[in-house]
């Protein structure tokens, strides 16, 4: 019978568990890749912003356009009394009969922009274009490095609650057969009792654990833009990749983040839109010109008058003064902004490559056989408990120590993905 029961028992806890995440026929199983790439085309985030830089080029458009021309018509007499024509002098028709004794005026007016304030508004808003482009790099990254921790955390909560989901199981039997033994007369109160006692701790664990999952799952389904249904599982990639991150230098990461990062590339565009701004606003210090013609006919010594003329603003007073100044100190404060956002980089990039080569070495410290010889004492000792070769104390102990112990393994190659996953939104590029 104990021979029976020790088999039953180690083939629940040696079975794959597969059905411990979801039953649900929505279940989606997946690679960080192909998560990715669900991610680019389905985020909705991202395709706010994508509107975002088309609305960028339509005001480059705008800003190409030229002022539009200016026509009135005034002076128009819409009749003609007696008295007003007591004098005998008549205005003839224009065409046949139409228009006799009507005065009236026309003008037309085009406003020119001078100092190439067309040219210096369509480079600011060319710049701004740029900027959202960047943005657009900017929220990916960010959006990506919550989506890959999210998928790290999701595969190591879920990878741990199978691991108490298996002991749930593994202890309900034996506890069902401890049951019998108890009635039987062959088991005494007090280790029945602590059986159930692990068995509610464990069912505490397991609720906890469940709820971590579900919380992740809610941010996944919101980064991948999944029906509510949708029960992500993840498949990490093997640990075998992990041997190359060895060979990276902070030197080449910090150049290589300098190069990458589109906060970065955004400070510099910064500093390009202060001097873009700051042109068009020297250039609005010079005055534009409005050149026009006009015609009137019966309001002059000319029956029919045609003329020309312009006009333009005399910069006595305004001549820009306080906005070129401004954004003259525009651009020292986006210099001084730039030279801040890359010296923070590089101090991210720091941190971020001192953390991955500690966890790291700690990944390596593991032995790689030590998470199948966990199983295999774990299972020597339900054997040996189940023969009562070592007591409940003995077995509780290394219960506790076996589902610790497997947490750890679980947490130290989380820290790690998580670690390089940080670098890789550091640097702004695929390390591994």
């Amino acid at each position: 019978m104990k021979a029976y029961l020790a088999a039953v028992f180690l083939f629940i806890l040696t079975t794959p568990f597969s059905y411990a995440f979801s039953a649900d026929e929505d279940t989606l199983r997946i690679t960080k890749k192909e998560a990715e790439a669900l991610f680019l085309n389905n985020n909705l985030d991202l395709i706010i912003q994508k509107l975002n830089i088309q609305q960028e080029e339509a005001r480059i458009i705008q800003a190409k356009l030229w002022p539009n021309p200016e026509f009135s018509m005034e002076e128009v007499n819409l009749w003609a009394t007696k008295n007003q024509l007591s004098s005998g002098e008549q205005l003839p028709p224009v065409a046949g009969s139409f228009g006799r004794n009507r005065q009236f005026a026309a003008a037309l007016e085009q406003r020119i922009e001078t100092a190439g304030k067309r040219g210096k508004r369509i480079a600011l808003e060319t710049v701004s274009r740029d900027m959202a482009a960047e943005y657009f790099s900017e929220l990916i990254r960010n959006l990506k490095s919550d989506l890959r921790k999210n998928l790290n955390e999701l595969s190591y909560h879920q990878s741990y609650l199978s691991v108490l989901i298996v002991q749930q199981q593994a202890l309900a039997t034996l506890l069902a057969s401890f049951e019998k033994q108890y009635a039987s007369g062959n088991l005494n109160k007090q280790d029945l009792f602590r059986l159930k006692a692990l068995k509610l701790e464990l069912n505490q664990q397991i609720n906890e654990s469940q709820k971590l999952v579900h919380a992740v799952q809610k941010e996944l389904s919101v980064l991948l833009n999944l029906p509510k249904t949708s029960y992500l599982v993840v498949d990490l990639p093997a640990d075998n990749q992990m041997e190359s991150l060895g060979m990276l230098t902070l030197d080449n990461l910090i150049s290589a983040a300098n190069a990458n990062r589109p906060d970065g590339k955004m400070s510099m565009l910064g500093e390009s839109l202060a001097r873009k701004k700051y042109d068009l606003e020297y250039a609005q210090r010079k005055p534009d010109i409005t050149v026009g013609a006009n015609y009137d006919r019966g309001g002059n010594f000319l029956l029919n008058f045609i003329g020309f003329g312009f006009k333009l603003d005399l910069p006595v007073f305004n001549r820009n003064q306080g906005a070129i100044l401004e954004s003259k100190i525009g651009i020292d404060k986006s210099k001084t902004e730039t030279e801040q956002k890359f010296k923070a980089i590089d101090a991210e990039v720091t941190v971020a490559f001192r953390d991955l080569r500690t966890n790291l070495e700690a990944f390596r410290s593991l032995d790689p056989a030590y998470d199948t010889d966990l199983d295999q004492v774990f299972e020597t000792y339900t054997s040996y408990f189940i023969q009562r070769r070592i007591n409940m104390l003995e077995y509780l102990d290394f219960f506790d120590a076996y589902v610790s112990n497997k947490q750890t393994i679980l947490l130290t190659r989380k820290q790690l993905w998580d670690s390089l996953e940080e670098l890789n939104f550091v640097t702004a590029m695929e390390i591994n």
